[in-house]
């Protein structure tokens, strides 16, 4: 697509009718808008985008009441208070489909009627004015064409760009990119139709055990695949805050000992004692509190215990006895002393007997109190040993050393509060101290979020051996006939399709992306290539000796170079031809790179490279380097008595304002 004029009349700040001609040539292929903040820069983008696709642009199904109330907020209030009632968006382009070129013109206007927002549309292509059923097609090809979710990727917005650098964004932001420029989303799009599809149709009773193994396989891989995802973005995002707060610990600490930071090997010694001394109080007190848990009350109460078990050895001995005398009569008595040789008589036998039963009963008579089980006799045994005296002692000399361990990390930190509140390196300390404790916590967080992911990807494995060990058992008994088997074939093979076309596509966009970055980057040969993982998306630099360059020690301007530099790599591997919008893109770039900017990448942004600048932005000097590149300029000039804004067909006027002697 190729804008060629935007003519807005009572749009925003624009009064009246205002016309852009965005016409470009082979050779220049700026179209450079400059302004001042609320000038109207904004409010031209949002017409571009609303003219063309209406309540869609806008992110609604349908014109409904928000967006009516949306559309009234950008139009005129100077023509709604003297009732004009004459808004509209006209917009001159041309799409090219297959090898036939086409030039259209859109209106859409607005008028109030009964206070109610009514909306026109009209659309002519070569001339020719096209039905309702016509412009029905035309929108729906346009969005396939030049979608809004396109459009917006086209616009190269400054502070947009410095968000998805400082808040670490790069990979779901590649990731966003490439599916929508590569068409990859109408894959995405077809695999969910079809998921839905096969929810719908199938029905889990009657399906063959393979076909429902099947199933619940596919929906288990895009579920974890999508949980890698999110892990993955994760643990980028805190190595790179992990990265940040060891930047500013090791800034702060080479701050504090090149202004004389006092004493700091006897600090780091005294955290040191003091680490370890709370560590050992730390273990003591899990012991104690261990041992006055479970085996304190049994050393309080040991006599009770002892008790205890003599009355069950008691209770025990008692049991044997009265079972001894049941089951041991005088006649198996006689039958054992007789094979002995000893033969009895009846008297000698019941006093053997009694013999044998007092050996074993209680000394004393007792009465049955427990009645305790053979396991229960055992445990009250084991509790017995273990309650061994000798622990108390260990315990009582553990809760001492903990006191005395507790006296010196007293005086210890008295010794650290005198030094840190007596010198003007308080706070320096107490910031150091403050990103440890960060430090140490997302380190945490993020050794438990890499060990999730690797069972993520543990549990992928394992999906993906079953996914290929069910469709080789339906393949081999012929059973892929089915709606449902065809829709899960056919998702497969769009995934396994998205898999390889996004791989080619990254091999191209690492390539080209290198070499553009290497032609702004004041820094020569710093970055020899770009590596994009395509699967997480995570971008990785080599540097001349092929070794791997942490992206932490680029500047912000530089990684917003590097990003810039992949997105328009990423467009022109697509073969898309879109215009490109920057709007305030330069404002964070040093001069070197602004030139740069300016000279190598512009220049090399496809047929149309509309800029909006303010005059700090691209002043005198840049201006001039962008000079022979220029196509048509303009300036927005806001009147603040006619609060309206009027086009220049020029840019900043930097001549006139040179002091004239």
């Amino acid at each position: 697509m190729i804008l060629n004029e935007i003519q807005l009349t009572n749009i925003g700040a624009y009064r009246g009718n205002n016309t852009f001609d965005l016409r470009t040539t082979s050779n220049a292929n700026v179209i450079l808008i400059g302004g001042e903040n609320g000038a109207g820069k904004t409010t031209l983008l949002n017409a571009i985008k609303v003219g063309l696709f209406g309540s869609f642009g806008f992110g609604y199904k349908n014109d409904s009441a928000d967006y009516f109330k949306r559309v009234s907020s950008i139009l005129n209030n100077t023509a709604k208070k003297v009732g004009e009632n004459n808004f509209r968006i006209k917009l001159h382009f041309t799409l090219v489909d297959g090898y036939e070129k086409t030039d259209y013109l859109l209106y859409r206007h607005w008028r109030f009627k009964n206070n109610s927002l009514k909306e026109n549309y009209e659309l002519v292509a070569n001339g020719h004015h096209l039905s309702d059923q016509e412009r029905e097609f035309f929108q729906s090809k346009l969005k396939e064409v030049m979608p809004p979710q396109l459009l917006d990727l086209c616009l190269f917005d400054g502070e947009e760009i410095s968000r998805i650098v400082n808040e670490d964004l790069l990979s779901s932001y590649l990731k966003k990119l490439s599916k929508v420029v590569f068409n990859l989303d109408i894959f995405e799009t077809l695999e969910t139709d079809l998921e839905t599809y096969s929810n719908q149709s199938v029905d889990l009773k009657k399906m063959e055990s393979a076909e429902r193994e099947l199933y619940d396989l596919n929906i288990r891989e895009k579920e974890l695949k999508e949980r890698i995802f999110i892990s993955s973005d994760k643990v980028q995002l805190l190595k790179s805050q992990q990265e940040t707060l060891n930047d500013e610990y090791k800034q702060f600490k080479n701050d504090f000992e090149k202004n004389g930071g006092l004493a700091k090997s006897v600090r780091e010694e005294i955290l040191k004692e003091i680490n370890t001394l709370e560590h050992e109080r730390k273990q003591n007190t899990e012991s104690i509190r261990d041992f006055v848990a479970s085996s304190l009350p049994f050393h309080l109460t040991f006599d009770l215990l002892d008790d205890v078990r003599k009355q069950i050895s008691s209770e025990e001995s008692l049991h044997f006895a009265e079972v001894l005398d049941t089951k041991l009569n005088n006649q198996q008595l006689k039958q054992i002393l007789d094979s002995l040789g000893h033969p009895a008589s009846e008297s000698s036998i019941n006093i053997l007997k009694e013999g044998l039963l007092t050996s074993i009963r209680p000394e004393k008579d007792l009465p049955l109190v427990h009645g305790a089980s053979f396991s229960e006799s055992s445990l009250v045994e084991n509790i017995y040993i273990k309650t061994d005296k000798s622990l108390r002692s260990v315990y009582i000399e553990k809760i001492a050393e903990n006191n005395e361990k507790l006296q010196t990390l007293r005086v210890l930190r008295e010794k650290l509060k005198i030094n840190d509140t007596t010198n003007e390196f308080s706070d320096m300390i107490q910031s150091m101290e403050k990103i440890q404790g960060s430090i140490a916590a997302i380190t945490e967080d993020m050794k438990a979020e890499e060990t999730l992911l690797a069972d993520l990807n543990s549990q992928l494995n394992q999906v993906n051996i079953g996914l290929e060990k069910v469709r080789h058992l339906l393949k081999d008994s012929e059973k892929t006939s089915s709606s449902f088997l065809e829709s899960q074939k056919i998702i497969a093979l769009s995934r396994r399709f998205r898999e390889i076309q996004l791989q080619k596509k990254l091999q191209q966009v690492q390539f080209e992306a290198s070499i553009m970055l290497k032609r702004i980057l004041r820094k020569q040969n710093y970055v020899s290539s770009i590596i994009i993982d395509p699967k997480t998306y995570e971008v990785k630099l080599l540097d001349h000796d092929k070794e791997y360059l942490e992206k932490a020690t680029l500047s912000a301007g530089e990684k917003q170079i590097l990003l810039i530099s992949i997105i328009w790599s990423i467009f022109k591997c697509s073969g898309r031809k879109v215009p490109f919008i920057f709007d305030t893109l330069l404002g964070r770039l040093d001069k070197t790179h602004k030139a740069s900017v300016l000279k190598e990448f512009i220049p090399n942004s496809g047929r149309q490279a509309i800029i909006l600048s303010t005059d700090t932005e691209i002043d005198e000097t840049h201006y001039n380097i962008l000079k022979e590149h220029i196509a048509k300029e303009y300036m927005l000039d806001f009147d603040v008595t006619k609060n309206a804004t009027k086009i220049h067909s020029e840019y900043f006027p930097f001549k006139d304002r040179e002091v004239k002697i």
